[in-house]
């Protein structure tokens, strides 16, 4: 009887679970994806089902009724949290270094192993080749 009722109380928090509204479109998700949650950490606001998230999908809901477009909606967040609310923001101002500066570490750093590997090589003087070979090997013993 215990484990019926446990299964049965696990089964019923189950299907209490809020998943996504049936009446809201593909496309209102597809523009939720692109925006952050304000109040959860790495979900987007299609995947999270926090209240500011499920507000955030009925606004854009009622803005796409009301005929506004991606970009307009977009700007309205914008407005609203600032560019943080964007998943890929502007590429534009100091965002633009996050775009440019791995492609330009990426640059300096192939400039610098092509310029180690293909440095000159330096040529010996035969004489001081032979010294320092002399050296290496040590003082002779004399008898």
């Amino acid at each position: 009887m215990r484990v019926f009722l446990l299964l049965l109380s696990l089964f019923s928090l189950a299907l209490a679970q809020e998943g996504p509204p049936p009446d809201l479109s593909p496309e209102v998700f597809r523009i939720a994806r692109a925006l952050r949650c304000p109040v959860c950490q790495g979900e987007s606001a299609a995947e999270s089902n926090s209240g500011v998230a499920q507000e955030m999908r009925r606004l854009i809901a009622e803005m796409l009724k009301e005929g506004k477009s991606e970009a307009e909606i977009k700007s309205f967040f914008v407005d609203r949290y600032g560019e943080w609310i964007l998943y890929e923001p502007p590429r534009r101002g100091v965002t633009l270094w996050v775009w440019v500066l791995p492609f330009l570490a990426l640059a300096l750093l192939g400039a610098g192993v092509f310029r180690y590997f293909r440095r000159p090589k330096v040529e010996l003087d035969p004489e001081a080749l032979k010294r320092l070979e002399a050296e290496l090997e040590g003082p002779e013993e004399t008898p």
